[in-house]
């Protein structure tokens, strides 16, 4: 085997092994407690989100340009009347956002009335999986993850996860 050949295989070997160890140990886990991160609010100051999960909490990922996103807010707005903003916290984090600009052009087009977070940082984006929006992270009063969506979501499923990360 020539020499370039064994660099690139061997290469190729680190490569596959560092990312999936660093890739497994920094991922979101149901049952462990939620990665948190300073991030940006819709006024440019930073934030450490780990303050805002003092109660059970929705992490809900989301960028502009995401239909099935949009869509969603109206659910949360209901769970939020529903369950009462003294017993659940939303928070949303725009992973296209890397500024208050974004984040304010989605909460003010889409009248998202909970706390946004500008989120486009390749740590969050790791640590959380994401690769497609929407992304649903419910954590309880503990900060423990309980369940993780990816997918559009119901009222009905929702509703019962919220359950679950309040009791």
């Amino acid at each position: 085997m020539n020499l370039f050949l064994k660099h690139t295989v061997l290469v190729i070997l680190f490569l596959a092994l560092s990312t999936s160890v660093s890739y497994a140990e920094s991922s979101v886990k149901v049952g462990e407690p939620a990665p948190t991160f300073i991030l940006l609010d819709e006024n440019g100051k930073p934030q450490d989100i780990k303050d805002f999960i003092d109660k059970p909490t929705i992490l809900y990922f989301t960028h502009n340009a995401c239909h099935y996103c949009t869509q969603i807010i109206a659910h949360l707005k209901t769970a939020e009347i529903k369950f009462g903003k003294e017993n659940l916290r939303i928070i949303g984090i725009n992973v296209m956002a890397k500024d208050q600009k974004l984040v304010r052009a989605y909460k003010d087009e889409l009248d998202f009335t909970f706390p946004m977070f500008a989120g486009n940082k390749w740590e969050l984006l790791k640590a959380y999986q994401i690769n497609y929006v929407p992304l649903i992270v419910f954590v309880d009063a503990k900060r423990i993850v309980r369940k993780v969506v990816g997918h559009y979501i119901h009222d009905p499923e929702l509703y019962e996860n919220i359950r679950e990360i309040m009791q």
